[in-house]
């Protein structure tokens, strides 16, 4: 019966947030679908693209990550005063980063995309696609500030409609400006501009709201230690960041070098990756909230009913999906982008694209069980590891052998890397 109670609460939790997760993958493969109806060097160009794109604002993850297990922390001990001078702090970093992340891709976008030796028709689409979305990475990193603070306050349900909002209208204007309008590429890169814009004032106004139905502390703010600790906790988790960006983006980069075909097969997977990674994310993400509360009563977490829920449920859940795309992946591929990939023949190449969706499942899980147990620097170290290992064999399967398989091979023993450490982290 408490184990019911504790599922529920976690449900409660992540069921918000795996409809938040889902929505940019889903509207990422709205986008393959959409160019590659248009042609297989504008799939190839958004792969490129989105690629750089993710590099240069999930760098800044610390923005939600950070945030989140430290609001709940604040919100539970009812330092109010205290709150609301680290939500305006954060609020205001998230902006200027915004500003001085687009101003670097937009003075670099040629040097970044030649990184993926790409054809000359490619590099033109890359560079229009990568510009007209990179408009909206301020709004980007807004949005996920204040739905990072809404997760921490206990109110989940804003972050999903934050993210219906921001979707649905980046669907309706991928479509209406890349094909009605026949802009191509460059009407699906203003369409997420457009989209993030409307959703962070949205998510912004709700949180003001909230904001101002807080009851009123006195407390004194110490601002110079809600400063420390944002940095702290930031650069730990900017410098995992980097070192996991990093290896993501080489995985891309070396796909696009074997030929534009498989960076496209590569882009494709990715987003199906991304999309089974919607449930484990939310899982962490909750973590987050509930093991940073779970821990500020003063409770042991290791031995208790609320971590073997978490366990068994990323057990069950990565198992089913394994199963899932196993049998259906060729089917989904060819769904999502209109295009048939002759690779996907390969049964193991379907095999080690399963595995990487257990073992990071749990990578996962202990990603949001450490920050959740306020150990952001462990946090940061298993990715780093985890990262140094899937670069030392990513370079060394390709040298023995050229292939995408090598590549997703590396992926796959990066997150056992990762998810070892966490066990060791979590229970150290």
């Amino acid at each position: 019966m408490k184990n019911k109670v504790i599922y529920k609460d976690i449900w409660v939790n992540a069921y918000p947030i795996v409809i938040w997760l889902s929505m940019e993958p889903i509207a990422g493969l709205v986008d393959v679908s959409i160019t590659g109806t248009i042609g297989i060097n504008s799939l190839s160009a958004v792969g490129i693209g989105t690629t750089i794109y993710f590099v240069t604002t999930w760098l800044f993850i610390f923005l939600a990550y950070g945030t989140t297990p430290y609001v709940a922390d604040l919100n539970i001990n009812k330092k109010f005063s205290s709150l609301n001078y680290f939500i305006l702090f954060g609020r205001r970093v998230s902006v200027y980063l915004g500003i001085a992340v687009f101003i670097i891709v937009w003075l670099f976008d040629s040097a970044l995309i030649d990184l993926f030796k790409p054809t000359i028709e490619v590099k033109e689409f890359s560079s229009t696609y990568l510009i007209a979305r990179s408009l909206g990475i301020g709004f980007f990193l807004l949005n996920m500030h204040s739905t990072a603070v809404l997760r921490g306050l206990r109110f989940p349900k804003y972050t999903t409609l934050s993210s219906l909002i921001s979707t649905v209208l980046n669907i309706f204007l991928s479509f209406l400006l890349g094909i009605i309008f026949n802009f191509g590429v460059l009407g699906v890169g203003l369409a997420s501009t457009i989209s993030f814009l409307v959703a962070s004032i949205y998510s912004t106004y709700i949180l003001n709201i909230k904001i101002r139905m807080l009851e009123k502390s006195v407390e004194s703010i110490d601002k110079e230690s809600i400063r420390r600790k944002f940095f702290n906790v930031g650069s730990r988790i900017f410098v995992r960041s980097v070192f996991l960006t990093f290896f993501m983006a080489t995985l891309s980069n070396q796909a696009s070098r074997l030929s534009m075909n498989d960076i496209a097969l590569h882009h494709v997977l990715q987003q199906m990756w991304n999309i089974s990674y919607t449930f484990v994310d939310a899982l962490a993400i909750s973590a987050q909230t509930l093991v940073a509360e779970y821990v500020a009563k003063n409770k042991n977490f290791i031995k208790s009913n609320l971590r073997k829920c978490f366990i068994n449920l990323t057990f069950s859940i990565s198992i089913i999906l394994s199963i899932i795309f196993y049998f259906g992946i060729e089917f989904l591929s060819e769904f999502v982008s209109n295009q048939s990939f002759i690779q996907l023949n390969d049964k193991k190449l379907v095999f080690v694209f399963c595995l990487t969706i257990f073992f990071g499942y749990f990578a996962f899980l202990w990603d949001g069980i450490l920050l959740g147990l306020d150990k952001s620097k462990e946090f940061s170290y298993i990715t780093i590891f985890g990262s140094i290992s899937g670069f030392a064999a990513l370079f060394t399967l390709l040298n023995y052998e050229e292939s995408l398989l090598n590549i997703w091979v590396a992926l796959i023993l990066s997150l056992i890397v990762r998810a070892s450490f966490g066990y060791y982290y979590e229970n150290k």
